[in-house]
């Protein structure tokens, strides 16, 4: 009987082996892997903040969130196979509580898609608009000698398309307005640009246009010195400069720095005759990759 009872408990603490060893172990140096898939190819995704303890390793880790503009480049990537109709979180050990959070590219505000415990295999359906920023927080109590929690990102855009942000597929439209009123659209001059195609690929565009004081048929705006001008991007820029170009004094000048308030209002300086006014911006696309435009109206 006493055989018995000891060959019993063999087989339990043999069990008992693999079962740490085909699930808590995955927990024993961070948070368990995910991997996530859309009917096409898992991609794997790691965390951007964690907090960990285990028997091997304890550390707290915090980097940028994944619905920042410059972090965006740096998310793994989901390709979204035509036809599929629910994205997949896959784990090796469930945790213990999952919330999964939405921001869509169209410039909606997010939703959360789940909140509630965590599965090993957890399927949540696509939103109809199912492009942009998906974010996982993860809560972990259920892995012993392991605890902490996990937050990841991720980017889901159709199979074949770009992954880079729609709304910087082209240099942004600027309206200017004198006051919060009479909207005038800047015409684009020169510009410089990227669109990130995934990975490390970017596709680079350069356009030339005349100098400011040779271009044709500028909007024009009616402003006075001391006029508060308010600049309207339908993407804003992460640097701006303003200026102005005497129409009187050729195309030999230099221009006139203007100075600029909150980065979207400016300040009619002192004007002899008519000028043309210059807003150049500055956008972060990607890598090393910054893209560069110059907008123009006619101040009279």
């Amino acid at each position: 009987m006493k055989r018995k009872g000891l060959g019993i408990a063999a087989v339990l603490l043999l069990l008992g082996g693999a079962w740490w060893w085909t699930g808590p172990r995955y927990a024993l140096d961070g948070p368990p892997r995910v991997t996530v898939s859309a009917g096409a190819e898992k991609t794997e995704v790691g965390c951007w903040s964690a907090q960990w303890d285990s028997p091997t390793v304890c550390f707290n880790a915090c980097g940028d969130a994944p619905t920042a503009p410059y972090a965006r480049p740096s998310q793994p990537v989901v390709y979204v196979k035509e036809g599929t109709e629910a994205l997949t979180l896959s784990y090796p050990v469930a945790p213990s509580e999952v919330t999964v959070r939405f921001t869509p590219d169209s410039g909606e505000l997010g939703v959360t898609l789940y909140e509630g415990a965590g599965r090993r295999e957890l399927i949540l359906p696509l939103p109809e608009d199912f492009r942009g920023i998906y974010e996982v927080s993860e809560g972990w109590k259920n892995v012993p000698p392991a605890t902490g929690y996990a937050q990841r990102g991720f980017l889901a855009v159709g199979e074949g398309e770009s992954p880079g942000d729609p709304k910087l597929a082209e240099p942004p439209e600027l309206v200017v307005t004198n006051g919060g009123e009479n909207p005038v659209t800047a015409r684009l001059g020169s510009y410089s640009w990227y669109i990130w195609q995934g990975g490390e690929e970017m596709e680079g565009i350069i356009a030339d246009a005349p100098h400011p004081l040779e271009m044709s048929h500028l909007p024009a705006m009616a402003a006075q010195p001391g006029d508060r001008l308010e600049l309207q991007w339908s993407a804003a820029p992460d640097e701006i400069s303003v200026w102005t170009w005497s129409a009187g004094k050729g195309v030999d000048q230099e221009p006139v720095e203007v100075e600029t308030w909150l980065g979207n209002e400016v300040s009619v300086p002192k004007l002899d005759g008519t000028a043309v006014l210059e807003v150049r911006g500055r956008w972060y696309l990607a890598g090393d990759n910054w893209g560069e435009a110059s907008y123009f109206l006619t101040l009279v």
